[in-house]
């Protein structure tokens, strides 16, 4: 858990340092065309990884064998290969009429090129780092999310300061993936089981794992670029620069959320297996609560002190406090529902998470066709907002309707009071002084959220004591197990 969280927590903190330089050095409209860019680039990786990932983390762990294990990797490696390579050629060979007709930015032909390269070789990564999970190896993801972001960062201004502009640092972000892919590749060398034969796994049954979630992802994806697409063409590139400023900040405290959701997913497979219903209905509530009570002060901060954190994009970026606003509601609201979708998945209901991933899609597309060209980058956010909401009330309804569990609780309710009484005393502060005006001022409002939150929740509010227990657990393991067992 504690690499998963500090892979994701680095990773994505890094990500986040990428987007903010990129914007202070680039202009605002490249940086329009680059938000365009890496939104294509991770839509292209999630849908045309197809459920490989999942189905070699599952095919690898299941073998028993050290040559079952290896072979366990070669079909879905080859499945996501085959896809990303055939999209990223589509992609390199249209790239003029898509930048055209389909997202109405011209100057945008050379970026999706570059882009397009791009793909092949973070896939790879990703895949290797799915096969070491698979072997219940948590560093892959540490490692290519450190190697893959850190190098993006080194390599754009490398690019930057040799005067290649917006093209260049999509073309770094290729050489930072391939960078990746070899690191993470050199780690599964060195962790795979050896002795015995190879027994490659059946293609077949790879496929029939992976093609529903193909389905569901490509879904859950093709929302976001429909957003994007509508937004591109009725607006400019410089408002989709703030939509991707704005999304940026909004989607920081799912780190924690993804960290936790992630580890607990093989627990979830194995207690249904069991039939230890009452096990895994604790562990959904379980899970729940504590990314509510570690990521809820930053939610907090984000939906507090919206126009004050878009400075670090700069002065110019403040417009899109609204926007980051709503989709921080939105990403909060996927947290407190919890992990459905992955409990869907992990007990076998792939399709009906697939079934839902498709009708909120066309239910929301439709909404956003029409909000975002009539009210731009609210409209658009408004969507973000619309799709959560829909989205996690239905998985919510079918994981109770068919496995007859919930991750909801009511002790939900403490680490929400807390922050919300710490949010509405740092609004305050903010609204009679002039400490959001400035970086420095907002970090020292941003700690006082979060320091008033801990306060609120541990002395006012208030935790159940199997939390306190945890807690002691956590930060002394070896004294409590010991007086445990004694």
């Amino acid at each position: 858990m504690s690499v998963a969280l500090l892979g994701s927590v680095v990773g994505g903190g890094l990500g986040f340092v990428f987007g903010v330089l990129m914007a202070r050095m680039l202009d605002q409209r490249d940086f329009g065309l680059m938000v365009l860019a890496v939104n294509l680039l991770l839509v292209g990786a999630t849908v045309t990884i197809a459920g490989a990932d999942y189905a070699a983390i599952r095919h690898v762990a299941a073998a028993r064998t050290p040559g079952a294990k290896r072979g366990a990797m070669f079909a879905p490696i080859s499945l996501a290969m085959r896809l990303n390579i055939g999209l990223a050629i589509a992609v390199a060979v249209f790239a003029e009429p898509i930048s055209r007709d389909l997202l109405g930015q011209p100057d945008f032909t050379k970026v999706l090129r570059a882009a397009a390269l791009t793909l092949p070789l973070t896939v790879l990564a990703q895949m290797f780092s799915a096969c070491l999970s698979g072997l219940e190896h948590a560093r892959g993801e540490l490692v290519r999310k450190v190697v893959e972001q850190g190098g993006r960062i080194a390599f754009a201004l490398l690019v930057f300061w040799l005067g290649f502009g917006v093209v260049g640092v999509t073309l770094s972000m290729a050489a930072a993936a391939a960078v990746a892919a070899v690191a993470v590749g050199y780690t599964l060398y060195r962790s795979l089981p050896r002795g015995g034969k190879t027994e490659k796994s059946s293609p077949r049954a790879v496929f029939a794992f992976a093609w529903p979630q193909a389905i569901g992802n490509f879904a859950n994806q093709i929302w976001a670029v429909a957003i994007l697409v509508i937004l591109s063409r009725s607006t400019d590139a410089r408002t989709v620069a703030l939509f991707g400023a704005a999304f940026a900040v909004s989607q920081l405290p799912l780190l924690v959320y993804n960290a936790f959701v992630y580890r607990f997913s093989p627990a979830i497979a194995r207690l249904w297996d069991r039939g230890e219903n009452e096990a895994l209905d604790q562990l959904l509530r379980s899970v729940t609560r504590w990314v509510a009570m570690f990521a809820l002060p930053l939610y907090a901060v984000a939906i507090a002190l919206p126009g004050p954190l878009l400075q670090i994009y700069g002065s110019n970026y403040r417009a899109a406090a609204l926007a980051v606003t709503l989709m921080t509601i939105a990403t909060l609201l996927n947290a407190l529902a919890g992990p459905v979708e992955n409990g869907l998945k992990m007990t076998g209901f792939v399709k009906l998470e697939m079934a839902t991933n498709v009708v909120s899609t066309v239910l929301i597309v439709g909404v956003a066709a029409v909000l975002t060209p009539r009210y731009g980058l609210t409209g658009a956010a408004v969507s973000v907002l619309l799709y959560t909401i829909v989205r996690n009330v239905a998985k919510t309804y079918l994981l109770y309707r068919r496995v007859h569990m919930t991750a909801l609780s009511v002790s939900l309710l403490r680490p929400v009071l807390a922050a919300t009484v710490a949010s509405i005393l740092v609004v305050v502060i903010n609204q009679y002084t002039s400490l959001g005006s400035s970086l420095l001022g907002t970090a020292a409002l941003g700690t006082l959220l979060v320091v008033s939150y801990a306060f609120i929740l541990l002395r006012v509010v208030g935790i159940s004591s199997v939390d306190r227990r945890t807690l002691r657990l956590a930060f002394r393991p070896v004294g409590l197990s010991d007086s445990i067992v004694s």
